[in-house]
């Protein structure tokens, strides 16, 4: 599992994230035939339920073909962003695998900004 941070976003901007899920052992690509991908944002501060959730095959969440290459991207448009004020997130994301094992793969702080720049 990762655990640290992940790149600032800007809340008027895509949070635009790829990820490629190895086996640690071998290093090789874990296949993602037939995989769910969930993401939460937790705002750092309020600790309570998700203030966004994201699933594999919500046009938020997409496992790029072929799927044998373990790839998976996240890509939130600002339209959506623009619902995060400024500040510290907590971003978990899990995997359940075809078989049913589920895995969290990341437990990170997002930085949000204020982008300022209206559209």
């Amino acid at each position: 599992m990762y655990t640290g941070s992940l790149p600032s976003v800007s809340n008027r901007e895509h949070w635009d994230l790829s990820i490629t899920v190895t086996d640690i052992t071998t290093g090789t690509a874990i296949d993602l035939t037939g995989a769910v991908i969930d993401v939460a944002v937790r705002d750092q501060l309020a600790l309570s339920q998700p203030v966004m959730t994201f699933q594999s095959g919500d046009g938020f969440v997409t496992i790029e073909t072929p799927a044998t290459n373990g790839i998976f991207d996240i890509l939130v448009p600002p339209s959506t962003m623009q619902q995060l004020p400024a500040g510290h997130y907590d971003v978990g994301i899990r995997i359940t695998l075809a078989s049913g094992r589920k895995r969290q793969l990341i437990q990170a702080v997002l930085v949000v900004v204020d982008g300022i720049v209206i559209p």
